[in-house]
């Protein structure tokens, strides 16, 4: 035991000894460190300003504005680096002379984006609160009159006489891409509201760009086409899902890396589709987290609208479409049971919150969807009011193509009808209270591989044509599946064969003999020009190159 005091005690008196060497040291000949010096106590008690757009969290954000009479608008706010002592006003405002100056120090060639075209709400003027950090948002605006596509800078600068600026010197930088339209050679189809799902996982948006529809007249080759239109009026995009943090008990919008890496580019994944009139939205499905549109609180509804109104203005997305599936309902321990308001709760809110402008569209299908004809249920909500349009989600390759008839037009007993087995429906459905039959797309048709009896027998699809001969479609909602790009193998081919046939018995003169209807594409990713003679797609054009 004494040996062990022994050493606590020498290891003691040399750290004491060490201690006095190193003050003495210090009064004598202080020592230059590497680290810099420490910085006075002024400085630490000082109040910084910067400035920020809420999408970015850098003193640089992009904004994007189409050749014309283009707009956009962007959040902006200022915040501090430490709560505020008294109540601060500050002074925000475009200043052009700063491009050169920063053109100069990164090496850049941006355009200088007037500050005509800049406006900011409130003339620019911002407070903070005293005990606050960050100031409430401001609106800035963008406008594109008179400007040609480019890449624009506008350094928008804080000032204030009651703080100092931060390192950054107070100055967000917004780089404004400005970019013709991309109006195309074609027509939008004016007549049928072509509905497209893409899979992001699997391929660009640009697939649902291409398609180019012709209506030959048979009984004379010899004269062009009648008409020759793109399809795609609306293009919903995959995969987002919606999710559960467990930590918080939120409903979490989730953006898989794939459709993330598309919002990030819409300049090139979006844009082009939007401006041929083209809707572009969001199609959002369960999670498989137990959690989904049918077993939310009021709370996490507030929130997850929120969240998806916060995504769309973004990335100016023209809307969402609703499809609950797979969000593991019952599967998943703790989550809450299935409810019967949840869901229509989250339809109005998503209506109220995003407007008129924006699309909301519901894919009807299985339980989730089951019970919005009875307002009872729903607790009072008409949820067809709140809705543009609703579709059917049936569009499985495992069977025929379904013809729902919610409104109960078709006789569903079984017998031949004109020849025909009518109709084919495993699914039957009942109006959505509030919606009109106009709304309503009754029938979805997958692409189906070369080799599939359902390709090949037709029956699900000459059953459409009995359907639409006999008047029963109340409407001109034409939808399908994921798209396909050319594939080698058992769906070689079936990217334009699906179509085109769908549209010669979908057409009311497309079964007399007189017409056909061809699919073509107007431009494809290798560079080829769309020609009537040649080949459309080849083997896997526009799947993802990211």
């Amino acid at each position: 035991m004494k040996r062990n005091y022994d050493m606590k005690q020498g290891i003691f008196v040399f750290l004491m000894a060490m201690g006095a060497l190193f003050l003495a040291s210090c009064e004598a000949d202080p020592v230059d460190t590497t680290r810099g010096e420490l910085p006075d106590k002024e400085p630490l008690e000082n109040t910084y300003v910067s400035v920020r757009s809420q999408f970015s969290s850098v003193e640089r954000s992009v904004v994007y504005l189409m050749e014309g009479t283009g707009t956009t608008s962007d959040p902006m706010y200022c915040r501090l680096n430490r709560p505020a002592e008294k109540n601060l006003n500050l002074q925000t405002a475009p200043d052009e002379s700063l491009v050169e100056i920063y053109n100069t120090k990164y090496g850049t060639d941006f355009l200088t984006m007037p500050a005509a075209n800049i406006q900011i709400a409130d003339d620019g003027q911002i407070s903070i609160a005293a005990g606050e950090r960050i100031s409430e948002k401001i609106k800035v605006t963008f406008k594109a009159d008179g400007l040609e596509a480019g890449k624009y800078l506008a350094p928008i600068v804080v000032s204030s006489d009651d703080v100092a600026m931060s390192d950054d010197g107070g100055i967000l930088y917004y780089v404004v891409k400005v970019r013709k339209p991309e109006v195309g050679d074609y027509e939008l189809d004016p007549v049928n509201t072509t509905v497209f799902y893409v899979n992001t996982s699997e391929y660009s948006p640009l697939l649902a760009d291409v398609w180019v529809i012709t209506k030959e007249d048979l009984m004379n080759p010899s004269v062009p086409n009648l008409w020759e239109r793109t399809y795609g009026n609306i293009v919903n995009l995959r995969v987002v899902q919606i999710g559960y943090d467990e930590a918080t008990e939120r409903a979490m919008l989730v953006l898989n890396s794939d459709i993330r890496y598309v919002l990030e580019h819409a300049d090139l994944h979006i844009r082009p589709l939007q401006d041929k009139g083209r809707k572009v939205c969001l199609s959002i499905e369960g999670g498989s987290t137990g959690l989904g549109f049918c077993n939310l609180t009021d709370t996490q509804i507030a929130d997850f609208v929120a969240q998806v109104k916060a995504c769309l203005e973004t990335y100016d997305i023209d809307g969402v479409n609703l499809w609950d599936r797979n969000s593991g309902y019952g599967e998943v321990e703790g989550m809450p049971a299935m409810n019967t308001t949840s869901y229509p709760k989250l339809i109005k809110a998503l209506r109220e919150t995003l407007g008129s402008d924006k699309l909301v569209t519901l894919t009807d299908y299985e339980e989730p969807t089951e019970y919005f004809w009875d307002t009872e249920a729903t607790g009072g909500i008409e949820v067809g009011k709140y809705l543009d349009y609703a579709w059917s989600g049936y569009m499985s390759e495992d069977e025929d193509v379904q013809i729902l008839d919610p409104w109960g037009r078709i006789d569903q007993s079984e017998g031949e009808m004109n020849g025909m087995m009518f109709p084919v429906n495993n699914h039957l459905r009942k109006p959505i209270a509030g919606l009109e039959q106009s709304q309503y797309g009754a029938f979805a048709v997958p692409f189906y591989s070369a080799t599939s009896s359902f390709n090949l027998n037709m029956i699900g699809l000459m059953n459409l044509w009995v359907w639409r001969m006999l008047g029963w479609s109340s409407n001109n909602i034409l939808m399908f599946g994921d798209l396909i790009t050319n594939i080698q193998g058992e769906y070689e081919g079936q990217w334009n064969n699906i179509i085109s046939t769908t549209l010669m018995v979908y057409e009311p003169d497309g079964m007399d003999g007189m017409y056909g209807y061809g699919v073509y594409i107007s431009h494809n990713s290798n560079g080829n020009v769309f020609d009537p003679n040649t080949v459309g797609l080849y083997y896997g054009d526009y799947s993802k190159n990211w």
